[in-house]
């Protein structure tokens, strides 16, 4: 069980809960995530949690997670006060691999920042830049956070009303036509479009390329098989809960996802 601290709404549709689970705090690791109890006590529906990424550990045991209402169960959870308490199972999954000593790069695209605040308060603070990307600036997450670990943050909107006009993908273009250090590693979440560019073009130059990937999850164990993405190689599938959520995205087949 874990207690309900705090539930504060970021944007429309966005909300930052946080928990205190001290023995899931202790834990965790960048990259990670938790199955979420989002029903009350005493209601049956729905059954099942949801998946949310570990957005950061604060002091004293406590996990924050950024995620967005997109129906029902995410609906109901946007709904917990302080005082509440949930079942939450983590955290589970493989989080991203830390080279030390390499530069890094991290690109996120619209809520596909919320893991990677995480990452960046683990990296050296010299040694890294952040590009962020969403529709507009109000849909820009993370920003003031990710600019008081002391990072490089560069911001891309698609109707120009912050930082370049464009796609993130655009700066990232940018960023890596100076010629990257080629120890660099990209670190990536958000859209499938999205992060199949940023492993194109990390392929392209021979860097580097770790993606945090979204499925559809029944139980984040490995048991329902429902969080499936194929292999790069043709040799069947990748499990998100378990092999994940976070790969090389060498191992992905970046074909459209149906």
């Amino acid at each position: 069980m874990a207690d309900v601290i705090g539930q504060v709404q970021i944007c429309p549709d966005v909300f930052l809960l946080t928990l205190r689970a001290d023995e899931i705090a202790e834990a965790a690791s960048p990259g990670q995530f938790c199955m979420v109890e989002v029903r009350s006590h005493g209601d049956m529906d729905p059954l099942l949690r949801r998946p949310l990424s570990i957005h950061r550990v604060v002091g004293g045991g406590e996990i924050e997670f950024l995620y967005r209402v997109v129906g029902h169960g995410t609906y109901l959870l946007s709904q917990h006060c302080p005082g509440d308490r949930l079942y939450v199972l983590g955290p589970l999954g493989h989080g991203f691999q830390i080279v030390p000593g390499c530069p890094a790069i991290l690109v996120g695209g619209g809520l596909g920042s919320a893991p990677l605040l995480f990452l960046a308060e683990e990296l050296a603070r010299d040694m890294v830049t952040v590009i962020l990307g969403a529709p507009t600036k109000e849909e820009l997450l993370c920003v003031e956070q990710f600019t008081a670990i002391g990072h490089q943050v560069l911001l891309a909107t698609e109707d120009g009303s912050m930082g370049r006009h464009g796609l993130v993908t655009d700066v990232l273009s940018e960023v890596l036509s100076h010629g990257p250090d080629p120890r660099s590693c990209i670190f990536t979440c958000g859209p499938w479009p999205m992060m199949r560019a940023v492993y194109d073009m990390a392929h392209k130059r021979g860097l580097s390329c770790q993606v945090s990937l979204e499925a559809r999850m029944a139980c984040g164990i490995g048991l329902c098989l429902g969080c499936a993405v194929r292999r790069q190689d043709g040799q069947g599938y990748l499990h998100v809960c378990t092999e994940g959520p976070v790969f090389d995205a060498e191992r992905v087949s970046w074909e459209p996802r149906q």
